[in-house]
């Protein structure tokens, strides 16, 4: 039941109450004072009886007759000895006939006192009256006059006034409630606006604030609320700003973050999960073992429940993905809510160390035949051989001579990478003619293509084609490409040189006939130290960093290198220049 309902039924309570009390005061004091008022007007009657009585000089029925007809009342006269002499209301031949009324408790106390009253039932009558009896002593005439009035009428009055106060109380109740109700609603309304303000602040809205009009107890708790109100909207704006901040931390996150309950069901991860793992879709409320099957990951998992204690542990998630993962248990108070995992994708850093090992291993190997011909001759010669055989000596010397250039082109090819790996290298790009760059780069490698009888073939046009690029950078990539391509083109074959418009980039293309390459060589043939053709590759001079110098140099224009080749028919490869501002077109 709502306040309202129960401060409008308090009211109609209250004032039924009163109503009801008020009607039985009014009831019981209405019928006394019509019985008082009856007594005393048939007491006054009966001493004008008296004298009446007094001057007639005795008691009979013709006097009963004639009194009666007077007052209005029943009169009885009655002896001294209780005897009736006369009654008003019964004829004189039935007079003899009533009963001695000595014992009526009105005459034994008029008798005794002068006067009395009584209200019973009358056994001749056989009706409720009020009787007033008075004592009579005069000169022959000695005993009591009693008068007798119906209570009927007495009632009937009562009846009346008892309907008037019925319909006044029914009038009072109604309104009563009336007002209860128009009292009830202005009461509660603030009750009710205060209780609608809490409601707003239950379910979370901010900024509530109620009207203080009044100054009571009502007032009081508005002003209480409202301050309620403002300390609830402060810790809400807190709270927001540090879901915000701590939502924007996990979206920067590079890490994968992930909490999960203590049966494995995931309760928050970050943006960066569910790549690591190849997920996408919904991934909060899924158990760990619905999202990965890894044995790994599980295992990681029940550890931790196990020890309770911070866990790292490596993950390798297939097809190549390493994974550093750090467990920590999530406790609130003491209780146990989980478990927070962070995993670090660590995949570049082990290829970087891997590539970083097998550099090592490269160079020192790389480094090794050479440094070890060197030593090797040279102690020969300085055993004796110098002097002893002046022939052997010098191309020993040569020998010495050809592995000292192989060794200074291999650590200028590793510094030059490391330059462009590095970033350090500065590119002086201008506009430049495509075809004197490839000009020169066919000239320089001539030499070396005529010793094999390999035609070299410049198909660029001459006008067309101008790229923004370092010009020196430019002819190293190209003399790379075409010494590579010499180098695996067996003799009498063909090497071209041949560019194609893209759009906003020009394509230049370096093809062969030569051996070709393999498709399980093709994604590695940019790495570092990495030879199609091991033998060949040394016998010839190559130091295994040639196309991984194209790769970065390319790179460094914002341009792209692509590789094509069908074993023993020839590669062909690609890389590609920005076109030049305001170039001619083909």
């Amino acid at each position: 039941m709502k306040f309202r309902s129960k401060l409008m039924l308090s009211y109609v309570l209250l004032v039924v109450l009163i109503t009801a009390v008020f009607y039985l005061f009014f009831e019981l004091s209405l019928q006394k004072t019509f019985v008082e008022e009856s007594r005393a007007g048939l007491m006054n009657q009966a001493a004008l009886v008296d004298l009446l009585v007094e001057k007639e000089g005795q008691l009979s029925q013709p006097l009963a007759v004639k009194i009666g007809s007077a007052v209005k009342a029943r009169v009885t006269l009655i002896a001294a000895d209780g005897r009736v002499v006369g009654d008003s209301d019964i004829s004189r031949e039935h007079v003899d006939e009533l009963q001695n009324h000595l014992d009526r408790p009105e005459v034994q106390a008029a008798l005794k006192d002068g006067s009395g009253s009584a209200v019973r039932s009358s056994v001749t009558l056989r009706r409720d009256m009020l009787y007033v009896a008075h004592s009579v002593d005069a000169s022959g005439a000695s005993g009591v006059v009693r008068l007798a009035l119906p209570l009927d009428n007495l009632a009937r009055a009562t009846r009346s006034m008892h309907s008037l106060l019925g319909i006044v109380a029914l009038l009072t109740v109604v309104a009563a409630v009336m007002l209860s109700y128009l009292l009830s609603n202005v009461t509660s309304r603030p009750l009710r606006e205060i209780a609608a303000a809490a409601g707003r602040i239950g379910r979370g809205e901010l900024g509530v604030s109620i009207p203080v009009t009044t100054h009571d107890e009502v007032g009081e708790l508005a002003g209480v609320l409202n301050d309620m109100s403002g300390r609830i909207d402060g810790q809400m704006k807190r709270l927001s700003r540090e879901k915000q901040r701590l939502d924007t931390i996990l979206r920067g996150m590079g890490e994968g973050v992930m909490v999960a309950s203590s049966d494995g069901v995931i309760s928050l991860v970050n943006p960066a999960f569910g790549p690591l793992f190849g997920i996408q879709g919904n991934i909060e409320g899924n158990s760990l073992i619905e999202i990965s099957r890894h044995p790994d990951l599980l295992s990681a998992f029940n550890d931790l429940r196990v020890t309770g204690g911070e866990l790292v542990r490596e993950i390798t998630i297939p097809p190549g993905t390493t994974l550093l993962t750090h467990w920590v248990p999530l406790r609130v108070d003491g209780d146990d809510q989980g478990v927070v995992a962070v995993f670090h994708d660590i995949s570049d850093m082990k290829r970087v160390e891997n590539m970083r090992r097998d550099f090592v291993a490269n160079v020192s190997h790389e480094l090794r035949t050479p440094v070890t011909v060197i030593k090797g001759y040279a102690d020969t010669l300085l055993n004796g051989v110098l002097d002893a055989d002046p022939r052997r000596s010098k191309q020993f010397v040569q020998v010495i001579q050809q592995h000292t250039e192989r060794l200074s082109v291999l650590i200028n090819d590793i510094l030059t990478l490391s330059r462009l790996e590095s970033k350090e290298t500065a590119l002086d790009q201008e506009v430049i003619d495509s075809w004197s760059a490839v000009a020169t780069a066919c000239m320089l490698v001539g030499e070396h293509a005529d010793l094999k009888n390999i035609t070299l073939v410049n198909e660029i046009h001459p006008e067309v084609h101008h790229v923004m690029a370092d010009h020196g950078r430019l002819e190293q990539v190209v003399v790379n490409l075409l010494e590579n391509a010499v180098k695996y083109t067996p003799e009498g074959g063909t090497v071209r040189v041949s560019s194609e418009d893209q759009g906003e980039f020009i394509r230049f293309a370096v093809s062969d006939t030569g051996i070709g390459i393999s498709s399980g060589d093709m994604s590695r043939i940019f790495e570092r130290f990495y030879r199609v053709d091991q033998a060949r590759s040394r016998e010839q001079g190559g130091t295994g960093l040639g196309l991984a110098i194209v790769k970065h140099i390319v790179q460094l224009h914002g341009g792209e290198v692509s590789v094509s080749s069908e074993p023993g028919r020839g590669s062909v490869f690609s890389f590609t220049l920005r076109k030049a501002p305001h170039a001619p077109k083909m």
